[in-house]
């Protein structure tokens, strides 16, 4: 090879090397970007991890298993992955499922997290799917409601209730699920079930025709209550609102509770209580998205994630009773930590608040809610 040969050889070598690594670089930026993500190659975030950890784990698993509280999904099923866009996942995660235990987890309605905390949650659950995605967008359902509900009674309605409420399983009349979820991803979830849940896949039950048609009356059960969108109210001036009014009924009878498993105060028992007038403390320990929504009256928002700042706030000689809505997970986890910081009157409302609810105990909304139209 003559020296003027190698010479081209080697401008040539340079100028495909700069352009490997600038192919890399821009590789490289796509993936770390948490708004483009793609879904067939997922990144491994460890800021997605800890954030995961933190707000998801104590409901969804450490491993994204599901069900540790109730109706909490299996966010690593991979039927449901494959089938589930970013944005059906983020709007989850940002804007909840308002009414079930899952919050609004949003900075913006009230929330702990910004919109790039929800995407590195996002890369984090999608390095969970190890089967390639199916793309559910273009799937057209031409179906018969009518014909459609009878259907819906006799396979669906024993899990996910009558009117797409009131069952164990996934509340299809919840207005953000049937704001994000496609057609193509109702279909897909009833003609090939969730693995390893009661889901199962009815494609060897129902034919094409009936699957269409009770997709068609699934989009009938939209809820006929508002949807509430909240407003982010000052986190701050904590102090202040444990001082003014963080202590029902100041000044009286202290209130006195017999605990179930050392933890566990039964909501009749905390009634009887709160209407006999005794003094204690009631703590909402959800996101604030969820008490501005609606509350025990008289409780403060103290989300378990921001317990340790009401540590030498809170007063030890008064009961304090945390709650939430599964019944147990997040607002254990709120006790938990002012019990290691050295409280000993603290205790977990047993049934959770949508059980306080549902009894007629006094609640209310705050005013910093409003009702979207």
């Amino acid at each position: 090879m003559t020296s003027q040969n190698r010479s081209r050889v080697l401008i040539i070598g340079t100028l495909i090397f700069s352009v490997i690594i600038f192919l890399s670089s821009q590789i490289s930026c796509l993936a770390l970007d948490p708004i483009a993500i793609k879904t067939t190659a997922p990144a491994i975030s460890e800021k997605g991890s800890a954030l995961y950890q933190a707000y998801c784990s104590m409901c969804h698993g450490i491993n994204g298993e599901g069900y540790l509280a109730d109706e909490a999904s299996a966010l690593s099923n991979q039927d449901f992955l494959v089938s589930a866009t970013d944005e059906y996942i983020l709007q989850g995660i940002l804007r909840g499922r308002p009414g079930t235990p899952m919050s609004a987890w949003d900075k913006e309605k009230g929330g702990p997290l910004t919109k790039e905390n929800a995407s590195e949650i996002l890369i984090f659950i999608r390095a969970w799917q190890k089967e390639p995605s199916v793309d559910v967008s273009q799937v057209i359902v031409a179906g018969d409601s009518k014909a459609g509900e009878d259907i819906y009674q006799r396979w669906c309605a024993a899990c996910h209730g009558k009117y797409g409420a009131g069952g164990n399983a996934i509340k299809l009349n919840n207005p953000v699920f049937q704001e994000t979820a496609s057609d193509g991803f109702i279909r897909y979830a009833v003609e090939n079930g969730r693995r390893q849940t009661p889901m199962a896949p009815y494609k060897k039950i129902l034919n094409n025709q009936q699957i269409d048609d009770v997709v068609c009356y699934t989009r009938t059960l939209k809820t006929t209550t508002p949807l509430i969108e909240t407003v982010a109210v000052d986190a701050g001036e904590l102090s202040k609102t444990i001082r003014d009014r963080g202590v029902l009924n100041p000044g009286s009878t202290p209130a006195s509770f017999s605990l179930i498993k050392n933890l566990y105060v039964p909501a009749d028992d905390v009634f009887a209580a709160y209407t006999a007038g005794r003094s204690f403390i009631i703590i909402d320990a959800r996101p604030q998205s969820d008490y501005l929504r609606s509350h025990i009256k008289g409780a403060i928002s103290i989300p378990f994630y921001d317990i340790d700042g009401a540590v030498g706030l809170l007063p030890k000689d008064l009961w304090i009773i945390f709650y939430c809505v599964c019944p147990h997970a997040l607002s254990g986890k709120a006790a938990d930590a002012l019990k290691a910081a050295g409280y000993d009157k603290v205790a977990v409302l047993d049934e959770g608040f949508f059980f306080w609810q549902n009894k007629g105990y006094p609640s209310e909304s705050s005013g910093n809610a409003k009702i979207s139209k």
